[in-house]
């Protein structure tokens, strides 16, 4: 899969970076050195830093899949390929959109943005007509891209006509675990994901009882970096799908 990757990839594997440096700031001192309070302070440091670990690794992780989405938006805009090179599932979402601007006006308004609608959405649904760089919209897709749960991940590449995203990531992950020589460990993806970002939720919203370790952390770190490696791959595959001009 390394040799078509999305700009955004790396840009992700380097934040990475952020993470690894915040974990390393923690004390290296073994817990249960030192006196009573200086066992508390480092205790308390610990679970700081990787708390806030957890929160930028997820952070970092669902910045770059709204940047490989983006990425996907301007490479069609500027490759303008034929509207059947686009799935459907995207054209219709845009097209939703204005048809929602619609259904909350009355009077004058309405009657504009009806007539707006057909003259600059209809074309989307020519086959033949270019696509026009002006209607589709980065901003639209990645909206929908509220969290990285399994369901939310297969709800927005669904509309790309990427189906069983989440089977897709589990055996690159897999994959990658028996190339690391691992072939004992078998990761559950989509559950995997909902701890991910439960445990980021509870830390983000104050629950003080939610305390990663290290160790979790890291492991959570090499998890994301190969399922972002697998939605790289795909969304470069849909990039080459879309921008055929056959």
């Amino acid at each position: 899969m390394a040799d078509n990757l999305l700009g955004a990839l790396p840009e992700f594997i380097d934040s990475l970076g952020e993470v690894e440096t915040l974990l390393a700031a923690a004390p290296s001192q073994p817990l249960g050195e030192g006196g009573i309070s200086v066992q508390s302070q480092n205790r308390d440091l610990v679970n700081a830093v990787n708390r806030s670990a957890m929160v930028m690794l997820v952070s970092h992780f669902e910045g770059f899949v709204k940047s490989a989405l983006t990425e996907l938006i301007d490479e069609i805009c500027e490759a303008q390929p034929p509207t059947r090179r686009i799935p459907e599932g995207l054209l219709e979402l845009h097209t939703r959109e204005r048809i929602q601007e619609i259904f909350g006006t009355t009077g004058p308004e309405r009657i504009h943005k009806t007539r707006r609608l057909f003259s600059a959405y209809a074309p989307l649904w020519d086959s033949d007509r270019t696509i026009n760089p002006r209607i589709l919209s980065a901003r639209v897709l990645t909206r929908q891209f509220t969290n990285a749960r399994p369901e939310v991940l297969d709800s927005v590449f669904s509309l790309l006509d990427v189906q069983d995203i989440v089977t897709q990531m589990e055996s690159h992950v897999n994959q990658a675990l028996s190339d690391r020589g691992d072939d004992a460990t078998r990761i559950k993806v989509s559950v995997k994901l909902e701890e991910i970002v439960s445990r980021r939720n509870k830390i983000a919203h104050g629950d003080r009882s939610e305390k990663p370790t290290r160790f979790e952390v890291e492991g959570y770190l090499i998890f994301l970096k190969d399922v972002a490696e697998c939605l790289s791959f795909i969304l470069q595959q849909t990039i080459s799908r879309c921008c055929s001009l056959r």
